[in-house]
């Protein structure tokens, strides 16, 4: 709770409704800035490769964005999903239903958790609890509740913005990438491009 009139915790949210989109944009259509993330991700290494189970765990909430930001952020997230072994994806109502236009055949994962603290990061510790060493994993998320993960393999992190990751959970990653950053470069490279 904010004191003197600052804003609220969700004022950097980028709300928008499904419905006001037109059906080829949510759903078909080039789409050039997914396409150039999702190739500056994979110039990363992930996955360790050591033959542990690949678990991805996805904060849905902490993917905020307006609707051409967060179709690419989720076709990373289908990328590596397709990867994955294992699968866990799960956020507050309207961030699910926010996601699973672009989720394809991941969408039926994606699990919807009441309002309230951590309850999405809870939802997916859980998922995580059930899978038997060795295991690595690939969280997307800021939450530092996510760093106890490192004591079982490694943990990759892809921060949707490293202004908000916690310390605790950047001190514990094996290897962070800033989602936002190369979003930014992705952005950059499609303008030049176009010139």
């Amino acid at each position: 709770m904010g004191l003197g009139g600052a804003p609220g915790e969700y004022a950097d949210y980028e709300w928008f409704d499904l419905a006001d989109l037109p059906d080829d944009v949510v759903r078909v259509g080039p789409d050039p800035l997914s396409d150039a993330l999702r190739e500056l991700v994979r110039g990363y290494p992930v996955w360790a490769g050591q033959g542990a189970t690949r678990v991805l765990l996805v904060d849905l909430d902490n993917l905020r964005a307006g609707p051409a930001r967060l179709r690419a952020r989720l076709a990373v997230v289908l990328d590596l999903a397709r990867q994955a072994d294992r699968v866990a994806l799960a956020g507050q109502v309207g961030a699910v239903a926010r996601a699973r236009p672009w989720l394809e055949e991941f969408a039926d994962r994606a699990q919807a958790v009441p309002d309230g603290a951590d309850v999405a990061d809870l939802a997916l510790l859980a998922a995580a609890r059930d899978v038997p060493d060795p295991v690595e994993f690939v969280v997307v998320s800021n939450d530092g509740i996510f760093a106890d993960l490192a004591e079982r393999g490694d943990l990759t992190l892809l921060s949707p913005g490293v202004d908000a990751l916690s310390d605790r959970l950047h001190g514990e990653a094996s290897l962070l990438v800033d989602l936002a950053a190369l979003e930014a470069e992705a952005a950059a490279g499609l303008v030049r491009a176009s010139r």
